[in-house]
This record gives structure tokens, C-alpha cells and sequence, in this order.
């Protein structure tokens, strides 16, 4: 029986560190979103900046 305890224990351990590494996943996709939302703000502000210097060369 105690090889049956520790099938299950290492069972358990294993479900655990895969539901930690699916929080972390997690985590990590939210972000990289964040960091794309940066991202394309700041192409938005740039983007911006250079309509306001063509126009002002125009």
C-alpha cells in the first residue's frame, strides 16, 4: 500500500505543478498583451507626431 501513497502523492505533486504552470502561462500571455498595447500606442503616438511634422513641412 505505502508504493500506492506515494504513486498518488507524486500524482498530486505532478497536477500541482501543472496548474502552476498554466497560472504562469496565464500570466505571461497578459503580458505580452500589455506589452503589445504599449507597443501600439506608442507606434500611434510616433505615428502622430510624423502627420504633425509633414504637415508642418508642407
Amino acid at each position: 500500500m505505502e508504493l500506492v501513497t506515494q504513486l498518488e502523492e507524486k500524482f498530486n505533486k505532478l497536477l500541482n505543478k501543472i496548474n502552476e504552470l498554466k497560472e504562469d502561462n496565464q500570466r505571461l500571455r497578459e503580458e505580452v498583451e500589455a506589452e503589445r498595447q504599449t507597443r501600439h500606442d506608442i507606434e500611434s503616438r510616433i505615428d502622430t507626431l510624423l502627420e504633425k511634422i509633414q504637415n508642418e513641412l508642407e
